[in-house]
């Protein structure tokens, strides 16, 4: 069973984190249940950019990388990639703005792949057909 509880707006993350812990010890005496994961997201600030015109939302890029070296793989797209980033075969070099992006998705980075997962290196990335 999923449940979703809304928060009212804090400063913090830190007071965030204390506000779920304390509704999840309350949870917990009154429920049989357990609980496996719980998450806490919210808005960010920050800027927003438009579209380029004439962008096709059905174009997008595939990335795919060794999560254990040379063991197992994983991949992410990419929506919407730029036609800059494209070579004419269809492949997508992973340098520059690419290599930027994919580099938040490495070990020791911020972001996870959707499994929780970190790329350890990138093997090749190409335009979805």
């Amino acid at each position: 069973t999923m449940r979703t509880y809304g928060m009212e707006e804090v400063t913090t993350l830190a007071q965030m984190q204390t506000d779920a812990a304390e509704l999840l010890a309350a949870l917990e005496a009154v429920t049989d249940l357990g609980c496996v994961k719980a998450r806490i997201s919210f808005d960010v600030t920050s800027p927003e950019f438009a579209e380029t015109a004439g962008a096709n939302v059905d174009v997008g890029a595939t990335a795919s990388g060794w999560i254990t070296a040379g063991q197992k793989k994983a991949s992410m797209k990419i929506p919407g990639i730029k036609a800059a980033s494209v070579e004419t075969d269809g492949s997508v070099l992973i340098a520059g703005v690419v290599a930027t992006f994919l580099a938040l998705f490495e070990s020791a980075d911020v972001f996870n792949l959707s499994d929780g997962e970190q790329i350890d290196t990138w093997i090749r990335a190409s335009l979805d057909r």
